[in-house]
Protein backbone atom coordinates (compact mmCIF):
# COMPACT_ATOMS: atom_id res chain seq x y z
CA UNK A 1 0.00 0.00 0.00
CA UNK A 2 2.74 2.53 0.91
CA UNK A 3 4.48 0.98 -2.36
CA UNK A 4 1.12 2.34 -4.61
CA UNK A 5 1.30 5.71 -2.10
CA UNK A 6 4.78 6.01 -3.40
CA UNK A 7 3.99 5.84 -6.77
CA UNK A 8 1.04 7.90 -6.90
CA UNK A 9 3.23 10.58 -5.49
CA UNK A 10 5.93 10.12 -7.99
CA UNK A 11 3.82 10.36 -10.68
CA UNK A 12 2.37 13.72 -9.29
CA UNK A 13 5.59 14.98 -9.24
CA UNK A 14 6.26 13.57 -12.87
CA UNK A 15 3.38 15.53 -13.98
CA UNK A 16 4.23 18.69 -12.12
CA UNK A 17 7.50 18.46 -13.74
CA UNK A 18 6.49 18.03 -17.62
CA UNK A 19 3.98 20.79 -16.93
CA UNK A 20 7.10 23.04 -15.86
CA UNK A 21 9.40 21.60 -18.77
CA UNK A 22 6.51 21.82 -21.24
CA UNK A 23 6.50 25.58 -21.50
CA UNK A 24 10.31 25.60 -21.72
CA UNK A 25 10.03 23.14 -24.46
CA UNK A 26 7.56 25.31 -26.19
CA UNK A 27 9.49 28.73 -25.75
CA UNK A 28 12.53 26.51 -27.04
CA UNK A 29 10.82 25.92 -30.50
CA UNK A 30 9.26 29.09 -30.54
CA UNK A 31 12.41 30.94 -30.07
CA UNK A 32 13.99 28.30 -32.86
CA UNK A 33 10.93 28.97 -35.22
CA UNK A 34 11.18 32.77 -34.73
CA UNK A 35 14.99 32.77 -34.81
CA UNK A 36 14.25 30.69 -38.23
CA UNK A 37 11.71 33.10 -39.31
CA UNK A 38 13.74 35.73 -39.07
CA UNK A 39 16.30 34.36 -40.16
CA UNK A 40 14.77 33.74 -43.81
CA UNK A 41 13.44 37.24 -43.63
CA UNK A 42 16.94 38.51 -43.52
CA UNK A 43 17.89 36.29 -46.10
CA UNK A 44 14.84 36.84 -48.52
CA UNK A 45 14.96 40.51 -47.85
CA UNK A 46 19.02 40.37 -48.86
CA UNK A 47 18.46 38.44 -51.79
CA UNK A 48 15.53 40.79 -53.11
CA UNK A 49 18.43 44.04 -52.29
CA UNK A 50 20.94 41.83 -54.29
CA UNK A 51 18.28 41.60 -57.16
CA UNK A 52 17.58 45.44 -56.83
CA UNK A 53 21.65 46.47 -56.91
CA UNK A 54 21.95 44.52 -59.88
CA UNK A 55 18.80 45.87 -61.77
CA UNK A 56 20.07 49.42 -60.99
CA UNK A 57 23.19 48.23 -62.34
CA UNK A 58 22.00 47.18 -65.16
CA UNK A 59 19.75 49.98 -65.81
CA UNK A 60 23.03 52.21 -65.62
CA UNK A 61 24.92 49.98 -67.84
CA UNK A 62 22.50 50.46 -70.59
CA UNK A 63 22.14 54.21 -69.35
CA UNK A 64 25.62 54.37 -69.75
CA UNK A 65 26.13 52.76 -73.42
CA UNK A 66 22.98 55.12 -74.29
CA UNK A 67 25.25 57.73 -73.94
CA UNK A 68 28.41 56.52 -74.97
CA UNK A 69 25.90 55.79 -78.28
CA UNK A 70 24.53 59.14 -78.34
CA UNK A 71 28.06 60.40 -78.03
CA UNK A 72 29.35 59.19 -80.96
CA UNK A 73 26.10 59.74 -83.14
CA UNK A 74 26.49 63.33 -82.15
CA UNK A 75 30.50 63.21 -82.89
CA UNK A 76 29.54 61.69 -86.44
CA UNK A 77 27.09 64.17 -86.88
CA UNK A 78 29.42 67.18 -86.09
CA UNK A 79 32.12 65.48 -88.44
CA UNK A 80 29.29 65.43 -91.21
CA UNK A 81 28.20 69.08 -90.72
CA UNK A 82 31.86 70.35 -90.48
CA UNK A 83 32.15 68.54 -93.93
CA UNK A 84 29.27 70.26 -95.26
CA UNK A 85 30.32 73.44 -94.31
CA UNK A 86 33.86 72.85 -95.78
CA UNK A 87 31.98 72.05 -98.88
CA UNK A 88 29.89 75.17 -98.74
CA UNK A 89 32.81 77.03 -98.35
CA UNK A 90 34.57 75.50 -101.38
CA UNK A 91 31.50 76.04 -103.52
CA UNK A 92 31.65 79.42 -102.97
CA UNK A 93 35.15 79.68 -104.29
CA UNK A 94 33.73 78.11 -107.37
CA UNK A 95 30.52 80.24 -107.63
CA UNK A 96 28.62 77.36 -107.88
CA UNK A 97 26.03 78.98 -106.19
CA UNK A 98 23.31 76.37 -106.79
CA UNK A 99 25.45 73.27 -105.04
CA UNK A 100 25.76 75.83 -102.49
CA UNK A 101 22.37 76.24 -101.79
CA UNK A 102 21.58 72.75 -101.44
CA UNK A 103 24.54 71.98 -98.91
CA UNK A 104 23.17 74.74 -96.98
CA UNK A 105 19.76 73.07 -96.77
CA UNK A 106 21.34 69.66 -96.13
CA UNK A 107 23.12 71.17 -93.26
CA UNK A 108 20.50 73.35 -91.92
CA UNK A 109 18.46 70.37 -91.51
CA UNK A 110 21.84 68.32 -89.84
CA UNK A 111 21.96 71.17 -87.37
CA UNK A 112 18.17 71.43 -86.28
CA UNK A 113 18.53 67.63 -85.50
CA UNK A 114 21.41 67.74 -83.58
CA UNK A 115 20.78 72.16 -82.32
CA UNK A 116 24.27 72.80 -84.24
CA UNK A 117 25.42 76.53 -84.45
CA UNK A 118 23.85 77.85 -87.73
CA UNK A 119 26.01 81.19 -87.24
CA UNK A 120 28.54 79.45 -90.18
CA UNK A 121 25.83 78.83 -92.67
CA UNK A 122 24.68 82.39 -92.83
CA UNK A 123 27.54 83.67 -92.87
CA UNK A 124 28.46 81.52 -96.43
CA UNK A 125 25.25 82.05 -97.25
CA UNK A 126 25.93 86.32 -96.74
CA UNK A 127 28.99 85.71 -98.98
CA UNK A 128 27.14 84.64 -101.39
CA UNK A 129 24.37 86.60 -102.00
CA UNK A 130 26.39 89.64 -101.66
CA UNK A 131 28.74 88.19 -104.24
CA UNK A 132 25.44 87.67 -106.52
CA UNK A 133 24.76 91.04 -105.47
CA UNK A 134 27.58 92.75 -106.46
CA UNK A 135 28.22 90.81 -109.64
CA UNK A 136 24.28 92.01 -110.73
CA UNK A 137 25.10 95.71 -109.85
CA UNK A 138 28.34 95.66 -111.62
CA UNK A 139 26.23 94.82 -114.73
CA UNK A 140 23.40 97.56 -114.34
CA UNK A 141 26.15 99.87 -113.80
CA UNK A 142 27.83 99.30 -117.15
CA UNK A 143 24.33 100.27 -118.77
CA UNK A 144 24.55 103.77 -120.11
CA UNK A 145 21.09 104.13 -122.36
CA UNK A 146 18.97 106.34 -120.01
CA UNK A 147 15.78 104.65 -121.75
CA UNK A 148 16.63 101.81 -120.13
CA UNK A 149 16.16 103.52 -116.77
CA UNK A 150 12.68 101.76 -116.00
CA UNK A 151 14.58 97.85 -115.87
CA UNK A 152 17.47 99.54 -114.27
CA UNK A 153 15.80 100.33 -111.19
CA UNK A 154 13.48 97.23 -111.56
CA UNK A 155 16.44 94.86 -111.40
CA UNK A 156 18.31 97.52 -109.14
CA UNK A 157 14.91 96.86 -106.66
CA UNK A 158 15.67 93.01 -106.45
CA UNK A 159 19.41 93.45 -105.19
CA UNK A 160 19.61 93.69 -101.25
CA UNK A 161 20.79 96.79 -100.34
CA UNK A 162 23.83 95.64 -98.48
CA UNK A 163 26.16 97.79 -96.61
CA UNK A 164 28.95 97.09 -98.40
CA UNK A 165 27.38 97.92 -101.93
CA UNK A 166 24.66 100.55 -100.49
CA UNK A 167 26.55 103.81 -101.26
CA UNK A 168 27.10 101.93 -105.23
CA UNK A 169 23.10 101.10 -104.94
CA UNK A 170 22.30 104.62 -103.81
CA UNK A 171 24.41 106.39 -106.87
CA UNK A 172 22.67 103.69 -109.54
CA UNK A 173 19.27 104.38 -108.41
CA UNK A 174 20.05 108.21 -107.89
CA UNK A 175 21.26 108.06 -111.97
CA UNK A 176 17.82 105.73 -112.88
CA UNK A 177 15.91 109.12 -112.04
CA UNK A 178 18.34 111.74 -113.90
CA UNK A 179 18.08 109.01 -117.00
CA UNK A 180 14.43 108.81 -116.74
CA UNK A 181 14.86 112.94 -116.19
CA UNK A 182 16.39 112.89 -119.50
CA UNK A 183 14.43 110.57 -120.91
CA UNK A 184 11.25 113.06 -120.14
CA UNK A 185 13.03 115.90 -121.82
CA UNK A 186 13.46 114.15 -124.69
CA UNK A 187 9.71 113.46 -124.79
CA UNK A 188 8.59 116.42 -124.45
CA UNK A 189 10.98 118.30 -126.66
CA UNK A 190 9.51 115.49 -129.60
CA UNK A 191 6.06 115.89 -128.80
CA UNK A 192 6.56 119.81 -129.08
CA UNK A 193 8.55 119.55 -132.27
CA UNK A 194 5.21 117.25 -133.76
CA UNK A 195 2.77 120.31 -132.79
CA UNK A 196 3.34 122.04 -136.31
CA UNK A 197 3.01 119.15 -138.58
CA UNK A 198 0.63 116.43 -136.65
CA UNK A 199 -2.83 115.62 -137.42
CA UNK A 200 -3.49 116.63 -133.87
CA UNK A 201 -1.48 119.49 -132.21
CA UNK A 202 -3.80 119.36 -129.00
CA UNK A 203 -2.95 116.01 -128.61
CA UNK A 204 0.61 116.43 -128.44
CA UNK A 205 1.07 119.94 -127.03
CA UNK A 206 -0.89 118.39 -124.01
CA UNK A 207 1.56 115.53 -123.76
CA UNK A 208 4.63 117.56 -124.02
CA UNK A 209 3.11 119.75 -121.17
CA UNK A 210 2.44 116.60 -119.45
CA UNK A 211 6.29 115.12 -119.95
CA UNK A 212 7.82 118.60 -118.61
CA UNK A 213 5.86 118.61 -115.80
CA UNK A 214 6.90 114.65 -115.06
CA UNK A 215 10.56 115.61 -115.68
CA UNK A 216 10.13 118.80 -112.99
CA UNK A 217 8.51 117.10 -110.50
CA UNK A 218 11.91 114.41 -110.81
CA UNK A 219 13.39 117.86 -109.90
CA UNK A 220 11.43 119.26 -107.29
CA UNK A 221 11.94 115.80 -105.61
CA UNK A 222 15.62 116.26 -104.97
CA UNK A 223 15.64 113.33 -107.38
CA UNK A 224 17.86 114.60 -110.43
CA UNK A 225 19.61 117.49 -111.21
CA UNK A 226 17.64 120.28 -113.27
CA UNK A 227 18.87 121.27 -116.76
CA UNK A 228 17.19 124.82 -116.79
CA UNK A 229 18.56 125.57 -120.10
CA UNK A 230 16.95 122.51 -121.95
CA UNK A 231 13.73 122.87 -119.95
CA UNK A 232 13.27 126.61 -121.22
CA UNK A 233 14.09 125.98 -125.09
CA UNK A 234 10.98 123.29 -124.79
CA UNK A 235 9.10 125.85 -123.06
CA UNK A 236 10.14 128.07 -125.97
CA UNK A 237 9.18 125.33 -128.76
CA UNK A 238 5.47 124.19 -126.53
CA UNK A 239 4.45 128.70 -127.22
CA UNK A 240 5.74 128.57 -130.69
CA UNK A 241 3.93 125.25 -131.51
CA UNK A 242 0.79 126.49 -129.80
CA UNK A 243 0.87 129.80 -131.61
CA UNK A 244 1.66 128.19 -134.67
CA UNK A 245 -0.84 125.54 -134.74
CA UNK A 246 -3.41 125.89 -131.84
CA UNK A 247 -3.45 129.67 -130.54
CA UNK A 248 -3.72 131.49 -134.34
CA UNK A 249 -7.23 129.75 -134.88
CA UNK A 250 -8.58 131.87 -131.26
CA UNK A 251 -6.33 134.85 -130.74
CA UNK A 252 -6.68 137.34 -133.43
CA UNK A 253 -3.89 138.50 -135.65
CA UNK A 254 -3.44 141.89 -133.72
CA UNK A 255 -2.42 140.59 -130.57
CA UNK A 256 1.02 139.42 -132.33
CA UNK A 257 2.57 142.11 -134.06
Amino acid sequence: MAEKDEKKVNLKKEKKKKKKVLPIIMMVILLFCAGGYFGYKKYVDYQKQLAEQKAKEEEERKRQLQEEMKRKEIEQARKAYEELLEKMAQAFVRRDYKSLKELAEQARQLAAKYNFDTSKIDEILRKMQLAIAMEKLAQLEKITDPYAYGEIRRQLYTIPRFPEIAARWDRLNEKTFQYEYIVLLDLAEMTAKKLNNSENPEFNYTLSKTYLKRAKDIVSSGKALQDKVREDQILVLQSEGYLSSIGKSFHPSSLYR
